[in-house]
């Protein structure tokens, strides 16, 4: 149910529409995130860590960045960018001490809400075949794998899609 700013809750969480100010916050996520996750390859993991003036950036070109907060602290967020009428969902980041809480789901759920009140027909995200929990969520939620190939050089992605528009 949203409230009137704009926040949404899923799974028991609030999801908030976050924004310039909160860069600062988003950033300091990532940094907390990506150099340790070590299934990626390390050129990857360096491109994840984004600095506050990055996030801003992406922000001003479309980029709609989102998260959820415990007690006053962001510990979960992701981003979507809509191009024609595809949602897509990309940089998953929960803070090490709140995994295996339901933050990944909560924040499916809201994607594939967002992009349908966004008018778009599809998400669609890119998983390492190797992660076997975001497989399985992706999955549960009605993600279907369309594409495989390599996101950079030695990574190999699969591309989920999940229909969200009215004839799904």
């Amino acid at each position: 149910m949203r409230d009137e700013r704009g926040f949404v809750e899923m799974q028991g969480y609030v999801v908030e529409k976050l924004d310039i100010k909160d860069a600062s916050e988003v950033e300091e996520l990532f940094r907390l995130v990506w150099p340790f996750a070590e299934e990626y390859p390390v050129e990857w993991r360096r491109r994840r860590c984004l600095s506050s003036s990055e996030i801003v950036r992406e922000m001003l070109e479309g980029y709609y960045y989102f998260g959820i907060r415990l007690k006053g602290k962001l510990v979960a967020v992701y981003k979507a960018k809509i191009e024609e009428n595809i949602c897509f969902g990309e940089h998953l980041s929960i803070h090490p001490n709140y995994r295996r809480r339901g933050l990944a789901k909560a924040m499916y759920e809201h994607i594939l809400r967002f992009a349908k009140e966004k008018g778009c027909v599809s998400v669609r995200v890119n998983i390492l075949p190797t992660q076997v929990a975001s497989v399985k969520i992706v999955k549960r939620y009605g993600f279907r794998k369309i594409r495989e190939y390599e996101q950079i050089p030695g990574m190999l992605v699969h591309l989920y899609e999940k229909v969200v528009g009215r004839d799904e």
